[in-house]
């Protein structure tokens, strides 16, 4: 935004190739891997819990350890979900593009939007199995955390809430 803004201004003078780039960098790669750390962080601790659990069967995990750790849906359901999304805005921006690209005999920049349209749709097929993977896995993780600790109802509430803090229990794609 602002090297938009200085561009503009005529302080500085910015390609807009760079400009692109930055602009596709803050708007997928940095969400995408916000949500992967997060998503490998919660895999771990979740590891970790249940691992001990195994040692120390008796030993019940502090309220903050499962309000971070065991929630109701798999740490990776977020992940699964922006790859959907991100997957479904490509197919249709570039689905769109690529009849108009072909159009004016760009043949270049028909080859990159359906290369870029192939990989969405790669993408798209890839997630939702994910999704119904994570799911199930969130499940049985309750299960099995049903089977080890019993809870307080105030960390059963905060375990429902889902980790794309949609505060309904569904999820933004759904």
């Amino acid at each position: 935004m602002a090297s938009v803004v200085a561009d503009a201004c005529g302080w500085v003078s910015v390609s807009r190739t760079i400009q692109a780039g930055l602009v596709l960098v803050t708007l997928f790669v940095l969400p995408v891997v916000w949500v992967a750390v997060h998503a490998v962080w919660a895999l771990r601790g979740r590891a970790e819990l249940f691992g001990a659990a195994k040692e120390h069967p008796r030993r019940r995990p502090t309220d903050r350890q499962l309000v971070n750790h065991l929630r109701n849906e798999h740490p990776l359901t977020p992940l699964w979900w922006m790859v959907a999304v991100l997957g479904g805005l490509g197919t249709l921006g570039l689905g769109c593009a690529l009849p108009f690209a072909l159009a004016d005999g760009a043949a270049l920049a028909g080859v990159l939007l359906g290369t870029g349209l192939a990989v969405s749709l790669a993408a798209l097929t890839l997630a939702v199995p994910g999704i119904r993977r994570a799911a199930r896995q969130g499940s049985e993780d309750e299960r099995r955390r049903a089977e080890l600790w019993s809870l307080p109802t105030a960390v059963e509430r905060r375990l429902m809430v889902p980790l794309l803090g949609t505060g309904d229990g569904g999820h933004l794609g759904a």
